[in-house]
């Protein structure tokens, strides 16, 4: 698929997100720049069924909507399942709507320079980053939380998944070569693509499933994106490395690919085993067989 096949994927988590508002054409492009392999985009869908790329289908913890007294009256109060909810969603806007505000930078130790600057990235405006980059760039699209959203867009009888693998066939993604996996956490989702897709799938955890489990989600999906706590074991109370373990190699036994979630150079979530050098964090986990990175920072992966 045009991709290194010598090193561990360098994968841009929600572009590079650790310098700039995240999935954003600007993270996008950096990302890029900076020498990813791979750039992520979550996917969320509008009111008028457009994909755009959004971590939460909530807006106001990263955009400046609540600046616009015009949609003051869009704050409402929903319930998902145990919880209880009230902000601005992004299923309440249009397209259009959205692309008057502003993104900013949620994570308030980072740069917040650039708050203000950049609009909500659409699905079409991300593999544009991709399909207009100097080399190979893959796409990293993913299903978040595809029953909330499907759940206000029944009306309209289409799926979240419906409206990715349309748009991923529009962008010339069709094969199990092409230059793309599609990732989520939602098994359900996961199978209905299988079944409609010959893209690669990939199956996120944050815990480890049964070898029952690996194997069923070995028969229909290309890896798995785990979080990098089932690689490495940190102790919660001392911040200090307990262990590996043998996931990676249990994940690559069922031959699936193995890409790991999320490395970010800050102190606060770094184990104190590496003394605050994010490269001895990346340097243990590329040594130990991974074949993929996603990383808030692709500029200090692009090392390895």
């Amino acid at each position: 698929r045009g991709l290194p096949q010598d090193r561990p994927l360098n994968i841009a988590h929600r572009g590079s997100s650790g310098m700039r508002p995240e999935h954003t054409v600007a993270a996008y492009q950096l990302a890029v720049d900076q020498g990813a392999d791979i750039i992520e985009c979550d996917l969320a869908v509008t009111k008028d069924l457009k994909l755009v790329c959004s971590h939460d289908p909530y807006l106001n913890a990263t955009t400046n909507v609540h600046s616009h007294p015009e949609f003051n009256s869009r704050v409402q109060t929903y319930t998902f399942g145990a919880i209880t909810m009230t902000d601005y969603f992004i299923f309440d806007f249009t397209l259009a709507e959205l692309k008057t505000l502003r993104k900013v930078q949620n994570r308030k130790y980072r740069d917040q320079s650039y708050n203000g600057l950049f609009p909500i990235a659409t699905f079409d405006e991300y593999v544009a980053v991709a399909k207009f980059a100097p080399r190979t760039i893959g796409i990293y699209p993913e299903t978040k939380q595809p029953a909330l959203f499907n759940h206000f867009i029944s009306r309209h009888n289409v799926t979240m998944e419906d409206l990715l693998l349309e748009a991923l066939e529009s962008h010339g993604y069709t094969s199990r070569d092409s230059p793309c996996f599609i990732q989520s956490f939602d098994e359900s989702s996961l199978q209905y693509m299988a079944k409609r897709t010959d893209l690669p799938l990939v199956h996120l955890t944050d815990t480890v499933p049964s070898n029952e489990k690996l194997t069923e989600i070995a028969s229909y999906c290309y890896g798995m994106g785990v979080s990098k706590n089932l690689i490495v074991q940190v102790s919660p109370s001392s911040n200090q490395i307990v262990s590996n373990t043998n996931f990676i190699q249990m994940l690559h036994s069922k031959n699936l690919k193995v890409h790991a979630y999320t490395f970010r150079n800050e102190e606060r979530f770094l184990a104190y085993d590496y003394g605050d050098d994010p490269y001895r964090e990346y340097e243990r986990f590329t040594n130990l067989g991974l074949d993929g990175l996603f990383t808030d920072f692709p500029w200090s992966l692009a090392n390895y």
